[in-house]
């Protein structure tokens, strides 16, 4: 089975860039590896070697070490000699080598994410000060129904009863290890903590053995993508009377930009040093908004290297929450290689995912794969759930309606959430397409039921700038006085709303700092059981119509009465409660 790509965790896509082509400088060895482009090579080293005999081992086999992950064992090495690998294996304290994994920024929602024909146009990104063209001043400012447009998900998680007794502290510590942070963000610049932040894409090392392919935007401290801006916002957002706001807005947050803007993803080790400086700096949480999958022969280093990082944050007290991913694919939890708490994507037919038109089924098929990282031991697993249910479907044929027994239903598995026994929690990732309602509740033409969930962007980042998103654009992105904003669905968003809640439950329970088993034992005790699982899984035999009159998994186009996905498989413990869980 082959290796499957990493993905970012939402609904928008980010094409992969090529890197522009290396200096032909004599001695320079040239990148060859399009899913590795400098031939980077991990090595893993026995129990007890100590650093300095890692280096050593490195250096005399012809290495130049461009991430060092000794703290778990590990070094990531390049080199100009074309037999490093065997001579570095000939050494007796490696023991193991492999060519790291490329984790491509990719489309895990695109089926849903495109805009419809005939959709009014968003303001460009520069436009000022009206949000966009489908929401008023005065729905803006949530004026028009209680709830309020912009963040439907803070009462589905309880958060405004949280607030009650707390918005959080400054002691709570959060990292999210993404593409970065905008510190200097309105929504973000108080809660900021640019000191422990870092980037980890070793820029130094690379140009200088290989010569220039690492752009500006991937060497600056900053988030010029803003992806990572958009979670940590959600997390840590300020509540200020601007737009939007965070979870907890009064704890600290941290950015670890482990991912490269210019070639579209980045490397397991420098996902994995950022997972290494955020425990070293203290974090109480890690949010953790990417995906991928590993072969289990084929890639059974690659994924040691998670579980050591994840045991090395544990056991400094520090609790990892990812997203379930995108795939709509069944993940079970199971015992592999010894470790209990794996998750394994289904080997049955609910392990391929949708089929997107145009892909094939074996371009979707992840049956077998170990899921990184939501599915390494000890990591929360969280899954995604939309807005409601109304009448129809958004942006589809009028004439598909659906029984009268689904209107209204709220907090459904969205059709692009992973699934499956390995899920611990479920929060809020919003879903525009399918399964959420034209209008709910809104006053006027207002949409806001079928949008993702609203955050903080980079107003420069790429999902504003690059003309590859423009049909995503014409929802994602709108500016408010100069800073940008945007609505994005996936489990990208649902992750970063548990780990909001989280943060809020140890500003409550400062006991529960230090302790990550404790506080997912808060989390799922407290957790919300009021819904009743409607979508079904993606079954490819399991067929109905789609919106363009071809065949279409029912999990991903509609609801399912005849064999929902049970709600233990959809919610984990449930929704997570942020109201229940301080108290």
């Amino acid at each position: 089975m082959r290796m499957r790509r990493f993905l970012l965790a939402s609904a928008i896509a980010v094409a992969a860039i090529g890197m522009p082509a290396a200096a032909t400088t004599v001695a320079q060895a040239q990148p060859t590896s399009s899913t590795n482009p400098w031939n980077v090579t991990v090595v893993r080293f026995a129990p007890g070697t100590t650093r300095d005999q890692m280096y050593a081992a490195v250096k005399a086999s012809g290495g130049v070490v461009t991430t060092d992950l000794s703290k778990i064992g590990a070094l990531a090495v390049v080199s100009t000699n074309g037999a490093f690998r065997s001579d570095v294996k000939g050494n007796s304290k490696v023991k193991s080598v492999w060519l790291d994994k490329w984790i491509s920024v990719g489309e895990p929602d695109s089926s849903g994410a495109a805009a419809t024909t005939g959709s009014p146009q968003l303001g460009s990104p520069g436009t000022d000060p009206v949000p966009d063209p489908w929401h008023n001043l005065s729905s803006f400012a949530g004026e028009t129904n209680p709830e309020g447009i912009l963040q439907w998900d803070d009462n589905r998680m309880n958060v405004p009863a949280a607030w009650a007794t707390t918005l959080g502290d400054r002691t709570v510590r959060v990292a999210v290890v993404d593409s970065g942070l905008d510190g200097s963000h309105k929504e973000l610049a108080a809660n900021y903590d640019g000191q422990d932040s870092a980037n980890t894409i070793p820029c130094n090392v690379l140009t200088r053995q290989f010569g220039p392919g690492l752009g500006e935007k991937d060497c600056s401290s900053g988030d010029t993508e803003g992806h990572g801006t958009w979670v940590g916002s959600r997390i840590a957002g300020a509540v200020n009377g601007f737009a939007s706001n965070g979870v907890a807005p009064n704890v600290t947050v941290m950015g670890f930009k482990t991912l490269s803007t210019t070639l579209g993803g980045g490397l397991t080790t420098w996902i994995v040093d950022g997972m290494i400086r955020a425990c070293d700096a203290d974090a109480d949480l890690i949010n953790m908004s990417i995906g991928g999958y590993d072969d289990p022969v084929l890639n059974a280093d690659d994924y040691m290297l998670w579980v050591d990082a994840a045991n090395y944050c544990r056991a400094r007290g520090t609790a990892i929450f990812a997203s379930a991913g995108n795939e709509h694919v069944r993940v079970n939890r199971t015992t592999w290689n010894g470790l209990a708490g794996v998750g394994q994507v289904d080997s049955g037919p609910e392990g391929i995912a949708d089929i997107i038109p145009g892909t094939s089924v074996a371009e979707n098929d992840y049956r077998g794969l170990l899921e990184v990282p939501a599915g390494v031991p000890g990591v929360v697993m969280v899954s995604a759930t939309n807005n409601a249910i109304a009448p129809q479907p958004a942006s589809v044929d009028p004439a598909i309606k659906w029984p009268a027994s689904a209107v209204g239903a709220r907090d459904q598995l969205t059709y692009y959430s992973s699934y499956g026994s390995r899920v611990d929690l479920a929060a809020p990732g919003g879903a525009r397409k399918f399964n959420i309602p034209r209008y709910d509740g809104g006053a006027g033409d207002i949409l806001y039921g079928g949008w993702g969930t609203l955050g903080a962007l980079t107003a420069n980042g790429e999902i504003c700038q690059d003309p590859s998103l423009a049909s995503f654009l014409t929802f994602a992105c709108f500016k408010v006085n100069g800073a940008a904003f945007g609505w994005l669905q996936g489990t990208s968003m649902s992750s970063p709303n548990a780990t909001g809640v989280a943060a809020l439950t140890l500003a409550a329970h400062p006991e529960l700092q230090g302790d990550p088993n404790g506080l997912l034992a808060k989390l799922r005790a407290t957790a919300r059981t009021n819904m009743v699982n409607l979508t079904g899984p993606n079954d490819p035999a399991n067929k109905a119509d789609s919106t363009t009159s071809g065949p279409c998994p029912t999990g991903w186009c509609h609801l399912d009465f005849r064999h929902p996905i049970r709600f233990a498989d959809a919610y984990g413990a449930g929704m997570v409660n942020a109201g229940a869980a301080v108290r």
